[in-house]
Order: structure tokens, then C-alpha cells, then sequence
């Protein structure tokens, strides 16, 4: 394995990471916590999606991927989550208006 591949090891294992806490949040909430933990379910969410970013500065200063960040691809991917949601709602998947 060369330094490239274990770098994207990371970004799939930190990624794999940000996953696992989301789902614990979707299960308990996202003020619940492991028990004994002194973070809650949303800080362990935050904690994992930097440690991502961190993965991706180190590939970004090996010059492995160069992603800065795109406000108008942001933005797009917001408005078709949105128009998403707004779908969701006519299903009666999603319930509107609630966090």
C-alpha cells in the first residue's frame, strides 16, 4: 500500500465513521449519547465529519485530490435536497416543519 491508498483507506474508514454516528442519531436522538459518554450523539457527528475534513486537507496537500470548496455546486445540491424534501412531504414520508 503506498501513501495515496492509505490515505483514501482513511477517507473511506472516516467516512464509514461519519455514517455510524448518524445512524445513532437517527436511533436515539441527536442529544442522546453513548452511555457513559460525555459527547452527545450530535457531537460525535461534528467530531467525525472533521476528522474527514482533516483526511481530505492531507490529501488535498499531497496534491491526491483538490476539492476546494464550490458555493455553486453547494448550492445546487441544497436546492435539489430541498425540492427532495418538498416531495418527501407530498408522500407523507416526511413531516413538514419538524426537526
Amino acid at each position: 500500500m503506498n501513501r495515496t491508498e492509505h490515505l483514501l483507506a482513511c477517507l473511506a474508514e472516516e467516512c464509514a465513521e461519519v455514517q455510524h454516528a448518524v445512524a445513532k442519531a437517527l436511533r436515539f436522538g441527536l442529544d442522546d449519547g453513548y452511555p457513559g459518554a460525555a459527547s452527545t450523539n450530535a457531537q460525535d457527528i461534528a467530531r467525525e465529519l472533521n476528522d474527514v475534513l482533516a483526511i481530505v486537507t492531507m490529501l488535498e496537500d499531497e496534491g491526491i485530490l483538490d476539492c476546494p470548496a464550490d458555493r455553486e455546486a453547494i448550492e445546487q445540491k441544497m436546492a435539489r435536497v430541498g425540492e427532495y424534501m418538498g416531495y418527501a412531504i407530498q408522500c407523507g414520508a416526511l413531516t413538514p416543519n419538524v426537526k
